[in-house]
C-alpha cells in the first residue's frame, strides 16, 4: 500500500484521516526504524545445528512483522492486528532477552520447544478425533536446510522456554539497566542490558494485557479501532497505536540483540555491527519517545527487591514417539494454494456486493457495529496482503477472525426461550467488563494513575456505553477449545477447528514450528517471506469462514432480520464452504 510520509508536514494515508503533528512524528520514527532493520542482509548456516538455523531465522521473522505492523498505520484496515504483531514481537523480546543473557545454555530450548508443540498439536487432534494425512508437512515444512526431524540426541534431551507469563514476571522484577547511549560501541550482550529500560513503563502489565485482547480480536480488543475520527473497526485510536508501536519497536530491537547473542556467527561481515547497532538503539529511543508522548505512560516504579528466577521446564512426561520424523516419511513441498486464491476471491466478491449502514434502524449495539465493521476490515487485511510479501498478517487476521466468530457464534446460538438468552448475553458481556476492570486495575496497581487507566479504555464521546456493572457470580465464557468444536459441528471432524487454531497460534506465537511455516526453499534458494502453501490455505479457509460467520450473524442483527440479509448471510456461508473444499485439499483438516 503506498503511502506518503514527512516528519514535519502532511501526513496522506488511505484512511483519510488528519493526524496530530505528535503522531505525525511517531509514525516517522518507526518508519525510520523499519528502513534500518530491512537495510541488514541476512546470514544463514545451511547444513548446521536446528538450534542455529530456527535462531537465524527469528530476525527475519521478527523484523518482517515489524514492517507490516507500520505497512498498517493509517491504512483504513488491520487497526487491530497491529496491535496482534506487536503483542507477538513483545513476546519474541522477552524470549531472546532470556536466550541472550546465557545462550550456550538456553539456545537448544528452541529445539525442546518445538517437539514439545508436535506432541501438543498430535494432543488435539488425539483429543478431538480430527486427522490431519499430512502431519509431516505441519511438523517438518523445511527439509532441505537442516535436520528438523527430532531424532538426535540433542533435540530429546533439550529443555524447554519458560512461558511468556513467566518471562514477563523475570521482566518486571529486574532492576532498569543502563541507558542505551551509555553502552555506545559495546557488545550485543551490553546493548541487551541497555535495552530492557527501553521497554520498562509504568503499568506494562496493563499495556500488554490490552495488546492481549487486539491479539484475540474480541470485543475489547476491537475498541482500539473506535476512534472519534475514524471508521468503527477500522482504524486505531491514536493512543493505542502509540502503544503498540512502542512495544513493537523495542520487541524486534531486542529480538536483534538477543539473536547477535545467541548466534553471532549470523552477523554479515560487511556491516560494522557496533556501530549497527549504536544506531538501532537510536533509532529505537526515537519511537520510544515519540510514542510515549502520545500514549501518556512514563517511567516505572522501582523493581521488587525480591528475585525471581525463571528456569528452563524439564521434558515434559509421555512425549509421544509421533513428535519424531523419520527422513523417510517427509513430504516435498508441492503443495499448491492456487485454487483456494481463486475460491477466495470468489467469496471477496459476493462480500463485497451487499452493505448496510448499522445505523439504519436507529442507534445499534456497540457490540454489532464492531462485529460486523471489525470483520469487513479484517478480512480486507487478509485480502491486502496474502500476496503482497506481507503474508504472515493474513495468519494474525485469520486467527483473529476465527476466534471471535467462535465466540459471536456461541452468544447468538438459539436458546430455549427469552430468559435463557438474556443470561447468555448477560454471561458474555460480563466477561468483557470484567476483563476492563482487570485491565484497569493492572495499570492503577502498576504506577498508572486511575484516571490515565481510564482514558486509555474510554470510548470517545459519541459512543453510547452500555451498563458497565458486573453480574454477582458471574460465569466466565466457555474456553476457546469448546467453542470452536460448537463452531466445527457441521463439519465431518468438528474438531479440526481447534487444531486448526492451535497450528495457526504457531505463528502468532512465533514458536519454532511457526518459524519454519514462515519460509520456502526452492530451487536451492530460501525465501525467508514466502508462506507455506498449508499455511496459507488453512489461513485463507478460516478467514472465510470466521468472517463469513461474523458477517452473516452481525448483518441479521442490524438489519432486523432482513430478506436481504438472510440472503446474504446464507451467500456467505455458501462461499465459504466452497473454500473450504479447496483448501482441504491442501492443508488436509476437516
Amino acid at each position: 500500500m503506498s503511502e506518503q510520509l514527512i516528519e514535519d508536514g502532511h501526513d496522506q494515508r488511505p484512511d483519510g484521516r488528519e493526524p496530530d503533528a505528535a503522531t505525525i512524528h511517531l509514525r516517522a520514527t518507526t518508519r525510520t526504524l523499519r528502513e534500518h532493520l530491512d537495510a541488514l542482509p541476512t546470514v544463514f548456516h545451511f547444513d548446521g545445528p536446528g538450534d542455529q538455523f530456527l535462531a537465524e531465522s527469528a530476525l527475519p521473522f521478527a523484523r518482517w512483522r515489524y514492517a507490516c505492523a507500520d505497512s498498517l498505520l493509517g491504512s483504513g484496515m488491520g487497526g487491530t492486528v497491529v496491535g496482534a504483531l506487536a503483542r507477538s514481537l513483545f513476546d519474541d523480546g522477552l524470549r531472546w532477552q532470556w536466550i541472550g543473557q546465557a545462550p550456550a545454555e538456553r539456545r537448544s530450548a528452541l529445539l525442546g520447544t518445538m517437539l514439545e508443540e508436535r506432541n501438543r498439536i498430535f494432543g488435539y487432534l488425539e483429543e478431538h478425533e480430527a486427522s490431519c494425512p499430512n502431519l509431516a508437512r505441519w511438523f517438518v515444512p523445511l527439509s532441505d536446510v537442516t535436520d528438523l526431524t527430532g531424532g538426535s540426541l540433542s533435540w530429546l534431551s533439550a529443555p524447554s522456554l519458560p512461558d511468556e507469563q513467566e518471562l514477563l514476571d523475570l521482566f518486571l522484577a529486574s532492576s532498569p539497566a543502563a541507558a542505551p547511549s551509555a553502552v555506545s560501541g559495546g557488545r550485543p550482550e551490553d546493548f541487551l542490558a541497555a535495552a530492557r529500560g527501553m521497554l520498562a513503563l509504568s503499568g506494562l502489565r496493563g499495556a500488554v494485557t490490552i495488546l492481549g485482547h487486539a491479539g484475540h480480536g474480541n470485543l475489547l480488543g476491537l475498541q482500539s479501532s473506535v476512534a472519534a475520527d475514524g471508521v468503527p473497526g477500522h482504524d486505531l485510536r491514536a493512543d493505542h497505536e502509540a502503544l503498540f508501536m512502542h512495544v513493537a519497536a523495542v520487541g524486534v530491537t531486542v529480538t536483534l540483540l538477543g539473536v547477535c547473542a545467541a548466534v553471532p556467527e549470523c552477523w554479515p561481515e560487511e556491516v560494522d555491527q557496533a556501530e549497527y547497532l549504536t544506531t538501532t538503539m537510536r533509532l529505537t529511543q526515537e519511537v520510544v519517545s515519540a510514542a510515549s508522548a502520545v500514549h501518556g505512560l512514563g517511567d516505572p516504579k522501582p523493581a521488587p527487591t525480591a528475585s525471581t528466577k525463571v528456569r528452563t521446564r524439564g521434558r515434559q512426561p509421555q512425549l509421544r514417539p509421533e513428535v519424531i520424523v523419520p527422513p523417510g516419511s517427509l513430504l516435498p513441498d508441492i503443495a499448491d494454494a492456487g485454487p483456494v486464491i481463486a475460491a477466495v476471491k470468489e467469496y471477496d466478491a459476493f462480500l463485497n456486493s451487499w452493505y448496510i449502514s448499522p445505523w439504519a434502524h436507529g442507534n445499534p449495539k456497540l457490540a454489532g457495529v464492531l462485529a460486523y465493521a471489525g470483520a469487513h476490515s479484517t478480512f480486507a487485511t487478509v485480502m491486502a496482503t496474502y500476496d503482497q510479501h506481507a503474508a504472515v498478517t493474513t495468519v494474525f487476521a485469520a486467527r483473529m477472525l476465527l476466534e471471535e466468530a467462535a465466540r459471536f457464534t456461541w452468544l447468538a446460538q438459539e436458546q430455549a426461550d427469552d430468559d435463557a438468552y438474556v443470561q447468555r448475553s448477560t454471561r458474555y458481556f460480563d466477561e468483557f467488563r470484567a476483563r476492563r476492570k482487570k485491565t484497569v486495575d493492572l495499570f492503577a496497581s502498576n504506577g498508572v494513575s486511575l484516571a490515565a487507566a481510564m482514558r486509555l479504555l474510554q470510548l470517545p464521546d459519541n459512543v453510547i456505553e452500555g451498563p458497565q456493572d458486573i453480574s454477582k457470580g458471574r460465569q466466565p465464557l466457555p474456553p476457546i477449545d469448546d467453542l470452536l468444536l460448537a463452531m466445527g459441528a457441521p463439519f465431518p471432524e468438528p474438531g479440526w477447528l481447534p487444531v486448526a487454531y492451535s497450528l495457526l497460534s504457531q505463528v502468532t506465537h512465533s514458536t519454532p514450528t511457526g518459524l519454519m511455516h514462515m519460509a520456502r526453499y526452492v530451487d536451492g534458494t530460501l525465501r525467508a517471506h514466502d508462506i507455506s502453501p498449508e499455511m496459507l490455505a488453512l489461513a485463507l479457509d478460516v478467514a472465510c469462514l470466521g468472517s463469513a460467520r461474523l458477517l452473516a450473524l452481525s448483518s441479521l442483527l442490524l438489519d432486523r432480520g432482513s430478506e436481504a440479509a438472510k440472503h446474504y448471510a446464507l451467500g456467505l456461508e455458501a462461499r465459504a464452504l466452497a473454500v473450504h473444499d479447496k483448501a482441504r485439499m491442501v492443508h488436509w483438516l476437516d
